[in-house]
């Protein structure tokens, strides 16, 4: 009997150590995949089984739920036909990849009902992994929650050249992670607005409870954070090392060895499982939720905007993710010392820095904006020059953090407070989360695509905060453009800038109009105070200057606001003495 005990102790703590988590029961759905050069994707309506006793009204690229995943190779030319069967307008954004901001699929290239989008272009990025979703102002948030959405993989011969798993769906696994909520007929449950729909119930490639069979040796998972709100803190149940080995632009350097890694809604990261012991066993991957920061989405004290109270709240706890069950052995048994170089773009390259400050419209109240403006599709906030090095300064003036995305470019991170990023923030990005208080500088080159009509976003990428408002637009301009070709700004749009900025003493604004118009130029703070108005009145068109003598006003980031004809556009300045 003492034996038999024993037995029993030892058969227990062997299934502790072998998982602390709770069997999963479903196995994870792998998407299909799709070659070029030509891409048909059809959105309409589906229904998918997440439970084996419902099924859920949704929306699909090909199929029920989500999307394929495209393959593309660096420098092939690809076409895609998009056509729309949902039963009203969208857009699809290919989220992360440097295309021209036509075949871009942000808020202004619409597919209206029934039609179909047909981009074509070749494609400039290097091995990563990007996604499509939804880009329609106002209904990215319900578009993307009830499916829509789906992974992009790039390939090109100096990954292909590495020692890393690649067989799709075997070593080399796609893993969008998404949080919905069910009502009791397993419908979802979409309540709209706020900071984006958070739910209670953990979804992995349309699959809720997944488990992954996998063979011992090293497993690559490309992570896409595709949902509306929520941030994940993953790590292993066991605790032991992940290495990641991509950001959202590409591979790093060299493999960066964690035990947690924090992904925020839009982002992506590669990484290495190195389960080469682990025959026979399984492990878990989670989210440490309960190490989120307070308010943080995910985290504990998420505020307005979260589920409702008493609904099954999974903020502020440690959930599974996926279960990982070994078994066999995988002829990849090592991982990689050195990846691909990243050649750092010199901050003395840089011909400008553009603030750009997450904070809210003017005034009691005022809506979640940037640079103090909330979106208005009419007018262009930024222009940037063709070939130009920028650096971003993205300031956070607000009570929570936001995911910060631009399109069109991919950016390297200059620094978090004055600090060097992480190592494994150290790659190619092109969303990075922002928190209360935090300044992050990022530098990047805008090369390739010039067009005066049609704007690249950015934005928040929590997606209720996205159609709320929290959106910016520029258009990229060739320095040699003709008149005729500013002249295709948006009518009544015109070109803002300043002379030395930052400043000391004093600087010139610079506008263009198209036609005789009302001028009002405003000063506000970083709160969105007023600071002065500097000119009220009638100005003519074409090349106009004002003068701004700061005087007194102390050092720091402000806004010169100009509405000409009653349309206001912001522009941020900042003094420094």
């Amino acid at each position: 009997m003492p034996r038999l005990r024993f037995n029993l102790l030892a058969a227990v703590i062997l299934a502790l150590v072998t998982s602390s988590s709770t069997a999963q029961t479903n196995k994870l759905f792998i998407p299909e995949t799709l070659s070029g050069p030509i891409y048909n994707l059809n959105m309409a309506p589906s229904l998918h089984s997440f439970y084996p006793d419902a099924t859920t009204a949704t929306l699909a690229f090909n199929g029920s739920y989500l999307g394929p995943t495209l393959i593309l190779e660096k420098g092939s030319d690809v076409q895609m036909n998009v056509t729309n069967q949902i039963g009203e307008p969208t857009t699809v954004h290919w989220h992360g990849m440097h295309v021209a901001p036509k075949n871009d699929g942000g808020p202004h290239t619409v597919i209206a009902d029934a039609a179909t989008w047909s981009p074509s272009f070749t494609v400039l990025d290097r091995a990563t992994t990007f996604w499509y979703h939804p880009h329609l102002h106002h209904k990215t948030n319900e578009h993307v929650y009830r499916g829509l959405a789906g992974m992009i993989i790039v390939r090109d011969a100096a990954e292909a050249a590495l020692a890393l798993p690649r067989t799709y769906g075997v070593d080399d696994i796609p893993v969008i992670l998404q949080d919905r909520r069910f009502s009791p007929q397993r419908q979802f449950v979409f309540n709209g607005g706020g900071i984006g729909e958070s739910g209670n119930t953990i979804v992995v490639n349309g699959t809720v409870e997944p488990f992954l069979e996998v063979e011992a040796g090293i497993v690559r998972l490309r992570l896409l954070n595709g949902s509306n709100s929520r941030v994940y803190q993953l790590g292993l149940d066991n605790n032991a090392s992940i290495f990641q080995i991509g950001s959202d632009g590409g591979l790093l350097p060299a493999p960066v060895e964690l035990t947690r890694l924090r992904l925020a809604p839009g982002e992506r990261a590669e990484v290495l499982l190195d389960l080469s012991s682990s025959n026979g066993q399984n492990r878990t991957l989670m989210s440490y939720s309960s190490e989120l920061l307070r308010g943080e989405p995910g985290g504990v004290n998420l505020g307005p905007g979260g589920p409702p109270p008493g609904a099954g709240n999974i903020d502020g706890t440690d959930f599974q993710i996926l279960e990982i069950r070994v078994s066999g052995s995988s002829s990849i048994t090592s991982i990689p010392t050195s990846l691909i170089p990243l050649e750092p773009i010199l901050e003395s390259s840089a011909t400008r820095t553009r603030p750009m400050i997450l904070n809210n419209v003017p005034g009691p109240q005022g809506a979640l904006a940037i640079n103090s403006v909330e979106l208005d599709l009419n007018v262009i906030n930024e222009v940037v020059s063709l070939g130009d090095t920028e650096i971003w300064s993205v300031s956070n003036a607000t009570g929570g953090p936001h995911p910060f995305h631009i399109h069109d470019v991919q950016f390297q991170i200059l620094d978090r407070n004055g600090s060097a990023p992480p190592a494994n923030e150290q790659g190619l990005k092109d969303v990075v989360l922002v928190y209360p208080g935090e300044t992050v500088r990022f530098i990047t080159t805008f090369e390739d695509f010039a067009d005066p009509d049609t704007p690249y976003m950015y934005h928040c990428h929590f997606l209720g905060h996205e159609d709320g408002g929290m959106m910016g637009q520029f258009i990229v301009l060739d320095p040699n453009a003709t008149a005729l070709e500013r002249s295709l700004l948006p009518e009544g749009d015109f070109l803002l800038s300043n002379y030395p900025n930052p400043f000391t003493d004093w600087t010139t604004i610079s506008y263009s109009l198209d036609r005789d118009s009302d001028v009002k130029i405003m000063v506000f703070d970083a709160v969105g105070r007023e600071v002065k108005t500097l000119f009220e009145g009638r100005r003519a068109a074409g090349a106009n200057e004002t003068i701004w003598k700061a005087g007194s006003v102390p050092s720091g980031t402000y806004f010169v606001q100009i509405s000409i004809n009653g349309k206001p556009r912001s522009h941020a300045v900042q003094i420094s003495r």
